[in-house]
């Protein structure tokens, strides 16, 4: 081969090699440049779920603000979240007469709206000090939390939360709320049987701190010295009534429809009837009661509670199935783990799912430690406490003709075994000493028994005046409003 075929090769190679090499960092630049953009696409993926997260926090916390007497702003912001109009029998709402929504704001001119672009907002929204999203630091910033009137009619309120990110990405959602009707209670026990039994000669059993205790027939006390009497006066703690050298509470009331009749005093001469019992209030002014009935209740646990039913095996059948190796007992219904395990609204049907008669409850026996949620049981209830129960959290109730915050007393009371209503169509009896905090009602006696036989002790929960359960939703996200603008 000639020198000038070999040069010719040469050079071809050589541009080969050049063209190769041009492809190759072609494709390398092409490569680093997707991989850079794949990179930036998965920061801002991750910017945008962090941003969607924090505004949805937002909208969490307004849900939250219905449900927690402490958890809205501490000014007058907070009572927006307050039902603000009294329906008379049906008890306070957040709706007029004529179904309208106490929010009447609209998206430019909110009831409350909170803007980070004020300091004294921002450091609400967003100091990790102090702000309501500190736990979220890191992910971004609330700009704005509005609430204002709904769109559509029969809804609460609509939520509306802008957040950023560090980059400056912001997501704004908008969620409309909607409300369950609970029905108040306004006493702490109500009883709408007789609690007199002529074979015995013991008093009610029931004592009742923060509120009033309701009996629609007959009642049996004990000794008018051993009464508490009401009064202004008297210190906000947690002490039993037993533990009291003086017995005395601010909010206590018994009222009784027909007689009232006492056990024989020790002291001569009797002692005064504290002012607080009043007795034969039937017909005139009459015993107002809080109505809550079989078929409205047995209908919510079927949509957002638990529904059981009853076989000959002693066992609860959840929604209505009974089948072999269903069946769970009542004590595993009732029992909570720990305070805050709450078991929502559990509905237990009488022995013919119809609606309670004398001869459709049974009996149902419950020992428990500690018990949290609303129990509608169907049946006549024996009830023994296990253990000591728990030590939960209280807020007393505000001073008798306010409804500030601020008037209320947070306490924790001890050795409570249930926390929440318990709710009984027929006789409740009585084994050693429950401690209630919530509320307690019944369509029968309440009797004490056993060697144990003691008396149970209720703190009326002031938030059940306002349909407010722990664990049961009163406000929800309405299905079908979520909008991400």
């Amino acid at each position: 081969m000639t020198r000038s075929g070999i040069t010719r090769e040469s050079g071809a190679a050589l541009i080969g090699a050049i063209l190769v090499a041009v492809v190759l960092s072609m494709l390398g630049t092409v490569s680093f440049h997707l991989a850079s953009q794949e990179v930036e696409r998965v920061k801002v993926a991750r910017e945008e779920a962090a941003v969607q997260h924090l505004a949805e926090a937002g909208v969490e916390l307004a849900v939250q603000f219905f449900h927690d007497p402490l958890a809205p702003p501490a000014d007058s912001a907070g009572g927006l979240f307050q039902k603000r109009y009294d329906l008379g029998e049906a008890g306070p709402s957040f709706f007029d007469a004529n179904g309208v929504s106490q929010f009447r704001g609209t998206a430019a001119s909110p009831d409350l709206v909170y803007d980070a672009a004020m300091s004294s907002h921002d450091r609400l929204l967003n100091d990790p000090g102090v702000g309501w999203f500190r736990s979220l630091r890191g992910l971004g910033r609330i700009l704005r939390f509005k609430v204002y009137g709904p769109i559509m009619p029969g809804l609460l309120c609509t939520v509306d939360v802008t957040a950023a990110g560090g980059t400056g990405l912001t997501r704004t959602i908008a969620v409309q709320l909607g409300t369950r009707t609970i029905p108040p209670l306004r006493a702490g026990a109500q009883i709408t049987g007789s609690t007199v039994d002529p074979t015995s000669n013991r008093a009610l059993p029931l004592w009742v701190h923060w509120g009033d205790l309701k009996v629609k027939g007959d009642a049996r006390l004990a000794k008018i010295e051993e009464l508490p009497i009401k009064t202004s006066l008297a210190a906000v703690n947690a002490l039993s009534y037993a533990d009291m050298n003086r017995r005395e509470d601010r909010w206590l009331g018994v009222y009784v429809g027909g007689q009232v009749s006492f056990l024989p005093s020790t002291t001569s001469p009797a002692p005064p009837l504290p002012s607080n019992i009043h007795g034969l209030q039937e017909p005139l002014p009459g015993i107002k009661e809080d109505r809550w009935t079989y078929d409205n209740l047995k209908r919510h646990a079927m949509v957002y509670g638990a529904y059981y039913v009853r076989s000959g095996d002693g066992l609860l059948y959840r929604n209505g199935r009974i089948e072999p190796g269903l069946g769970v007992s009542v004590d595993t219904v009732f029992r909570s783990a720990e305070v805050g395990d709450h078991q929502g609204l559990v509905f237990v049907d009488t022995l013919d799912q119809q609606a309670p008669r004398a001869d459709n409850l049974g009996n149902l026996t419950v020992e428990i430690d500690y018990a949290e949620g609303l129990f509608i049981v169907n049946a006549n209830l024996r009830l023994k406490p296990k253990g000591i129960g728990r030590a939960v959290p209280a807020l007393s109730p505000p001073p008798e003709g306010s409804t500030a915050l601020g008037g209320r007393v947070p306490l924790e009371l001890n050795g409570v075994h249930l926390r929440g209503v318990l709710s009984v169509a027929g006789d409740l009896i009585l084994e050693g000493r429950p401690r209630t905090y919530g509320a307690v009602m019944t369509a029968g006696q309440v009797a004490a028994e056993g060697a144990a036989a003691g008396f149970m002790e209720v703190w009326a929960d002031y938030e059940l005046r306002h349909g407010l359960v722990r664990g049961m939703p009163l406000v929800f996200m309405a299905p079908g409003t979520w909008v991400e603008k």
